[in-house]
């Protein structure tokens, strides 16, 4: 299902979860929400430089009015949220697992791109 809402707004989507997503538990992952329904996804595309600003205020707008129905963020899907959208895809329980893995096979934080996790202190 596509949307078009205006010329400047992103065009969304929903997509389907359930099914083998749900089938292993949540916990057993570091992949949450599986027991989401659909995941919403919202993206913008311009090729004029000169819009960035105009573009990316547009799809915060849009973000924010849908912010009240969300129950979390894939991973994957985050852009430039940092910490907090890493607290956003992760449980506190999670985040502290992760953190521990992160401190046993990246205690430099060399890999610490994209939606990094800190490795914990030990």
């Amino acid at each position: 299902m596509l949307a078009r809402d205006a010329d400047d707004l992103p065009n969304v989507s929903l997509q389907a979860y359930g099914g083998a997503i749900a089938e292993v538990d949540d916990e057993e992952t570091a992949f949450s929400g599986r027991d989401t329904a659909f995941e919403f996804v919202a993206a913008s595309r311009w090729q004029d430089a000169s819009e960035d600003d105009r573009r990316i205020a547009a799809a915060r707008r849009y973000a924010a009015t849908m912010e009240r129905f969300a129950s979390g963020v894939y991973v994957n899907a985050l852009a430039d949220e940092g910490v907090a959208g890493v607290r956003r895809a992760y449980s506190d329980a999670k985040l502290v697992r992760l953190a521990a893995v992160k401190a046993v096979y990246d205690p430099g934080n060399v890999f610490d791109l994209n939606q990094n996790i800190r490795p914990s202190a030990g």
